[in-house]
């Protein structure tokens, strides 16, 4: 083999090397059960030995063993920021798949457990509701029913201390509710002047 060609595989294997770390970095989970690459994130030298012919998204890479020395003399020569920027993909590479090694198993939201689980949540959920728009159309109904009575008041005096009466009752009643259903507390409400039944304003 002659000294040129000797160096233009050693230049592809390095390129191939580089592709295949940040082919790692991009997705981790590819290569958790790839004990050969794994090895050889441990270190520089490691990386450098490497062998392997792997075939990535339709693209066959081969990736052949060199010395440190002129691992680290071919990517000064052709990759962008020299030796220490593959030294930070390696790096990198091995972080990406340690922390993907390092996340909770997926659920699987298909099995009978996770499927009754959801069936829970969503009964709990609902019958929550349910008692909201009760507790709502209680108060509703308790409002209008004394209404009449504000509106049957023969003095104002009166007609005020009804009113703070039924707002008094709204909030008590609507506290019953969730958090998330509850009305906010009436600091002030003005009480409007009106005519009482059967009498007409001068």
């Amino acid at each position: 083999m002659k000294w040129d060609e000797g160096k233009t595989i050693q230049t592809a294997s390095i390129e191939s090397t580089r592709t295949l770390l940040l082919a790692i970095i991009d997705t981790p989970s590819k290569y958790l059960d790839e004990p050969i690459i794994r090895d050889s994130l441990i270190s520089q030298g490691s990386l450098a030995k490497l062998e392997l012919e792997i075939d990535l998204e339709g693209e066959p890479l081969r990736i052949r063993p060199l010395s440190i020395n002129t691992f680290k003399k071919r990517c000064e020569e052709r990759i962008p920021g020299g030796f220490p920027a593959i030294d930070r993909l390696r790096k990198s590479a091995a972080l990406a798949i340690n922390k993907e090694e390092q996340k909770p198993p997926k659920k699987n939201n298909r099995t009978r457990e996770s499927i009754l689980e959801q069936l829970a949540e969503a009964n709990l959920s609902l019958d929550v509701h349910k008692r909201s728009n009760l507790i709502l159309l209680q108060t509703l109904s308790d409002v209008r029913s004394k209404l009449d009575g504000v509106v049957s008041a023969q003095d104002e005096a009166t007609r005020k201390v009804r009113a703070a009466e039924i707002l008094k009752r709204i909030s008590a009643i609507t506290s019953l509710n969730p958090e998330m259903y509850q009305i906010p507390p009436i600091q002030k409400a003005a009480v409007v002047s009106i005519a009482a039944k059967g009498k007409k304003n001068d």
